[in-house]
């Protein structure tokens, strides 16, 4: 620690201490004031010390003070500090007073803004607090603040403080002075030992100095012998540079007076050359004149001409539209003519296949039916047991007349029977005819105001019995297979929409999945057991009949809503 000091700072102090002691001696208060000072010498130290130690460890003191960035090395550095027996507590600040980094965390953010860190910190100069107080058992305390600057480039970067008790060093200070006199003169001849070592290495670094500033001066006047030759050599070579100066110069006036002889019979042929191109501008002139003329008539021309091409492509254009509306058209009725045609086939074909099954299968079924009347009428009342297994055939041969019905009025192309009916009562009194199962809710809405309408009562009363009849089928086996959960309920309701009526079928059913709902309206095409696929088919085909259509939108778990409509007016005005 003391070879960091001056010799100069180290004579001084020791001046001090001994005109302190001989003080302490004759005077009263002298031991206070030497206690004070030895503090702060030993204050002082501790400032440089920690101020060194922090250069020399922390890995970027201007990264730690101006972004809190702290490295594991940091870290441990710091623990060393604060982990000091003199050490209580221990805080860096950035280049404007604030507390970038501290050993207690209640400190961080604080902003410091006393006299003497503004007016001697930030300037470069440390800064040592003592302060004397009694702790809560009733000891006295030495404590001291230290505050030590960092400096770059002359420029303040920030500061360290330290807080440190001197306790222990008051004490072992005191009982050097209650020592008496023997203590007092040893620690003088102590102290002029002391000296005598410093003096000695002082003489030593003024002889390193001297040997320093000799062997300077001798490289100065080297250096001045150099000068001196390089100087004259610079003379010489000026005196050359000049003489060639002065040979270049007489050669350029040379070069200039050519240039003007030159420059002179240049002028004259640009004369010449001028009262050329003069003659040429006049003649260009008349030909440009000339030139505008055939302009002018060329372009009238050419806007004759442009607005003969812009009426022929406007004809061109009208042609061409009016042909692609054409166009257009027969492809569309080609498309219908052949959609249609596909359809009629497809009915032709199963018409033939209905005409040839309903033939084979009417006669059969017709026997069976008469057999099973013959059965019950000679076993009922005999006790044998077979009316269920009578009644399961006679249900059968009903389901087969049922599917060749449907075959058969499906194929078949009847012709409407249009009549006036209001809706709202029609639906009504078509709901009281179906026999739904109890456990479902049903709901009439009716919402058509009391209007209406032509339609074929009959083919209208089977695509709604369809529809109906497939919703309660699909919410009963959904709620017995355990698949539905919540109440069967069947919505039926009836709007107006613009120019045409509505007919909603709503279920809270399983739904129809994703893949299967694009095939719902194609002919033989069905996901239950037993049945033929006609129902939604067959009612595609009276709602076209009718001008109308069919809609169908469903998802998996949440019910199916079928939208069945026909437009008003076109069925008035075939009602009339």
């Amino acid at each position: 620690m003391f070879a960091k000091l001056r010799v100069k700072d180290v004579r001084l102090a020791a001046l001090f201490i001994a005109v302190g002691v001989l003080a302490a001696v004759g005077l009263g208060r002298g031991e206070q004031i030497l206690i004070q000072q030895l503090l702060k010498s030993q204050a002082e130290h501790q400032a440089q010390f920690w101020g060194d130690y922090l250069e020399r460890h922390i890995d970027n003191v201007e990264a730690l003070l101006n972004q809190g960035s702290v490295s594991a090395r940091d870290e441990e550095v710091i623990a060393f500090i604060t982990g000091s027996r003199q050490v209580q507590n221990f805080r860096m600040f950035d280049r404007d007073g604030l507390v970038a980094l501290a050993a207690k965390p209640e400190d961080l953010g604080l902003t410091f803004d006393a006299d003497f860190f503004l007016n001697d910190v930030r300037l470069g100069r440390s800064v040592t607090i003592l302060k004397d107080s009694v702790d809560a058992s009733g000891r006295s305390r030495s404590l001291g603040r230290i505050y030590q600057p960092f400096m770059k480039n002359g420029i303040f970067q920030g500061a360290v403080e330290i807080e440190a008790d001197f306790t222990e060093i008051r004490k072992g200070i005191k009982a050097f002075l209650d020592t008496g006199e023997k203590a007092l003169l040893i620690g003088m001849v102590l102290i002029t030992l002391v000296l005598g070592v410093f003096v000695r290495e002082d003489i030593k670094e003024r002889n390193t100095q001297i040997d320093t500033l000799r062997r300077a001066h001798q490289s100065l006047a080297t250096a001045e012998a150099q000068v001196a030759q390089l100087n004259a050599q610079l003379e010489r070579r000026v005196e050359e540079r000049t003489l060639e100066l002065n040979e270049a110069n007489d050669k350029l006036s040379q070069v200039n007076d050519n240039m003007a002889r030159l420059n002179q019979e240049l002028e004259q042929r640009v004369e010449e050359r001028t009262a050329q191109l003069s003659k040429v501008i006049d003649q260009v002139h008349a030909a440009n004149d000339g030139m505008a003329r055939m302009n002018e008539t060329l372009e009238q021309r050419i806007q004759e001409r442009t607005a003969e091409l812009q009426q022929a492509n406007a004809d061109i254009l009208a042609l061409n539209q009016d042909l692609e509306r054409r166009v257009e058209r027969r492809t569309a009725e080609l498309q219908q003519a052949q959609s249609e045609l596909m359809h009629q086939e497809r009915l032709a074909a199963i018409g033939h296949l209905t005409a040839t099954v309903s033939h084979e299968l009417r006669n059969p079924l017709g026997a069976i039916r008469t057999a099973i009347y013959l059965v019950r009428g000679r076993t009922d009342g005999q006790g044998l047991g077979v009316e269920s297994a009578l009644e399961r055939v006679d249900r059968s041969v009903s389901r087969c007349d049922n599917i060749i019905n449907e075959l058969l009025d499906y194929t078949r192309s009847t012709a409407l029977n249009l009549e006036n009916h209001p809706i709202d009562e029609w639906l009504h009194g078509l709901l009281g005819e179906q026999n739904l199962p109890p456990a479902i809710g049903v709901k009439l809405l009716s919402g058509t105001g009391g209007l209406i309408a032509a339609f074929d009562q009959d083919r209208l009363r089977r695509a709604l019995t369809n529809l109906v009849n497939n919703a309660c089928e699909a919410m009963v086996e959904a709620a017995e297979s355990g698949e539905l959960a919540g109440p069967l309920e069947l919505e039926i309701k009836s709007r107006v929409a613009g120019d045409h009526f509505e007919i909603l079928v709503a279920d809270s059913g399983p739904g129809i999945a994703p893949d299967t709902l694009p095939q719902v309206f194609e002919p033989l095409f069905s996901t239950k057991s037993g049945a033929v696929g006609l129902g939604l088919p067959t009612v595609k085909q009276i709602m076209e009949q009718h001008g109308g259509d069919v809609e169908v939108t469903s998802s998996q778990g949440g019910g199916t809503q079928v939208r069945l409509w026909m437009p008003i007016k076109q069925v008035q005005e075939q009602a009339a």
